[in-house]
């Protein structure tokens, strides 16, 4: 309970941590091209989070059907035209950390991904939007699961809505089904919900916010309403 409520000052420097992963996403977007391997992305994540003065703490980056596995390890895939990419990446500044998800298309992709990332983005929008003092994390969860049940892509979310972030990549308060935990102001944690289609593609989409007096703040810039093609 010590760690979760942040203050003026812990909040600051989150929200610097969060302008250096989305600083960082900004460079490296435009760069990425089919034919370089996971790794390369990941890479060149940590080199622009680094230029941004953060300390690179992580690059999942996962292409294809390696998306389609929430805890995939970065190896030397290659990005294939038409796949869809996920990168999750963060770094830390001052103690504290950044952690952020996009997800992107590498030229043309399935015509399934752009419903997928639009029920995924909805769904992160939804969460968002019942942010405030007193909810419980079960209810933050449980709107983002609705939009993505109601799609029918249900059984493809499989991993909680999100976690609090602070000194630590995880922390508490755990956003998560029937979770009767409730969110406080200054609360800091992820929404990051996700749909992963089995030998497919997977799609994320992740923002840390905090717990305002009435309702929440963003540490990272708004995530495409639309699949972003790159290559």
């Amino acid at each position: 309970q010590v760690m979760r409520c942040k203050s003026a000052d812990e909040l600051e420097i989150l929200f610097r941590a969060g302008g250096m992963a989305d600083a960082a996403y900004r460079d490296v977007v435009s760069t990425i091209r089919a034919g370089e391997s996971e790794s390369a992305v990941g890479g060149r994540l940590e080199t622009a989070m680094a230029a941004q003065g953060g300390k690179p703490m992580f690059a999942i980056v996962a292409t294809g059907a390696n998306g389609a596995e929430p805890h995939h390890h970065t190896d030397e895939t290659i990005l294939k035209e038409g796949e869809v990419l996920i990168m999750d990446f963060g770094c830390e500044t001052g103690g504290y950390m950044s952690d952020i998800t996009r997800t992107v298309a590498v030229g043309e992709p399935d015509p399934e991904a752009d419903k997928v990332y639009r029920v995924v983005y909805d769904a992160h929008m939804a969460a968002r939007e019942v942010i405030r003092p007193g909810v419980t994390a079960g209810e933050v969860d449980g709107a983002a699961r609705r939009v993505i049940s109601d799609a029918g892509y249900g059984e493809f979310f499989v991993h909680r809505t999100g976690h609090g972030l602070g000194m630590r990549v995880h922390e508490e308060p755990y956003i998560m089904p029937g979770s009767d935990e409730m969110i406080q102001e200054g609360d800091c944690f992820s929404i990051e919900p996700g749909i992963y289609l089995p030998g497919r593609f997977g799609v994320r989409i992740e923002n840390i916010v905090t717990c305002t007096a009435d309702g929440h703040r963003s540490f990272n810039a708004e995530p495409s309403a639309e699949l972003v093609r790159v290559g």
